[in-house]
């Protein structure tokens, strides 16, 4: 038993003293039985919501009789409020997958399975802003300009052959920009700005997720 609830107890002894012998001791055992089924903070807290032993006395003298204010009811389990769903874009399989669509879903569905990666890689929470726009941004960039130059390289090429081509005989015949040699060095960058720079990517993307936590 707790030294709050002796206290009280022995308060309410006193304040029962012109009770009724027999409704004194109801009283007084009710209340007993419950202070001390309590903990001592929860023995406080009752003892704040029963209230001062004297008002119990009054209220025994009553014609209507005591009645104990109820005890706070313990939450039922099932009342209890259950945590939030995670959305699937937030856990880090989603951020995965999404990652290595951006790498590799370019050679599944040429074109079409890089904008679905594109797609996740956005919808995913486990990066931020910045990094998802280098991850998409960079390889576009490279890739643009390494077709620019391809297509200058080759258009300057073929006029210079022809401009230089002999007055005698059959000229050389110039090269199509437009149906270029896939072996020849910018194009060949091109193949390798391909292979190497959207998937490479992707992987940065999991690089940067490490450490993180789904939220």
């Amino acid at each position: 038993m707790t030294t709050a609830t002796s206290d009280y107890l022995a308060r309410l002894d006193v304040a029962l003293r012109d009770v009724p012998h027999g409704v004194a001791a109801e009283i007084r055992a009710g209340i007993a039985e419950e202070l001390q089924s309590l903990d001592a903070d929860a023995a406080e807290a009752r003892i704040a919501q029963l209230g001062d032993p004297a008002v119990i006395a009054r209220e025994a003298l009553d014609p209507d009789g005591y009645t104990p204010p109820p005890a706070p009811a313990a939450p039922r389990p099932d009342a209890v409020a259950s945590p939030a769903p995670v959305p699937v874009s937030h856990s880090r399989g989603f951020a995965i997958a999404a990652a290595l669509t951006l790498s590799f879903g370019g050679y599944l569905v040429p074109v079409v399975g890089w904008f679905v990666g594109v797609a996740l890689v956005l919808m995913s929470s486990m990066w931020r802003t910045w990094e998802k726009l280098v991850a998409i941004l960079v390889p576009v960039a490279v890739f643009g300009g390494l077709m620019l130059f391809s297509f200058a390289a080759f258009t300057t090429t073929g006029a210079v052959e022809v401009h230089e081509a002999s007055g005698t005989g059959t000229p050389p015949e110039a090269e199509n920009p437009l149906v270029p040699n896939l072996l020849a060095g910018p194009h060949f960058l091109i193949i390798i700005a391909v292979a190497v720079i959207f998937p490479a990517s992707g992987l940065w993307l999991l690089w940067r997720m490490r450490g993180r936590s789904a939220s």
